[in-house]
């Protein structure tokens, strides 16, 4: 059987930027790669009718159950707000695409809900992320990143 999880052999993403009133964004130290990566995950096929083609309402929600399995599930979060997407090249080679929704905290605290990924959480300013290693999708969002004020 197929691998669900790539489509027409590109992995379909979906993820959050995190942020905050002091222009931070909440990232996920991630031990393989050695960078740090936005809460998300890739879509499944029970995550939306076409997998080729999901719709925002779909990856909406694949992205709302990636941030509560990273990040636990004691936090609410602001109702998502698509940004964009980005095609890249993960760290394996594989071709993606990442969408990516915006959303902040309401109250709770977040933990690295999967440590045998996660080693660190934090936030980092927005306009210093390309000081740290982050992963390529993020990588690609920067000059974006930087026009947003919150």
């Amino acid at each position: 059987m197929k691998n669900p999880k790539y489509f027409r052999g590109r992995i379909i993403l979906s993820g959050c930027l995190v942020l905050n009133d002091n222009n931070e964004i909440l990232l996920l130290y991630r031990k393989d790669h050695q960078h740090y990566e936005t809460p998300g995950g890739k879509i499944d096929l029970k995550d939306c009718s076409n997998p080729e083609n999901p719709t925002l309402e779909e990856l909406a929600k694949a992205a709302e159950r990636e941030i509560y399995e990273e990040l636990g599930n004691k936090i609410r979060i602001k109702k998502l707000e698509y940004f964009m997407a980005v095609e890249f090249k993960t760290p394996g080679g594989r071709d993606a695409i990442a969408h990516k929704f915006i959303t902040k905290i309401l109250s709770g605290k977040p933990i690295i809900n999967e440590p045998y990924l996660f080693s660190r959480i934090d936030y980092l300013p927005i306009n210093s992320l390309n000081f740290y290693p982050i992963s390529p999708d993020l990588g690609l969002l920067l000059k974006h990143l930087n026009k947003l004020r919150r």
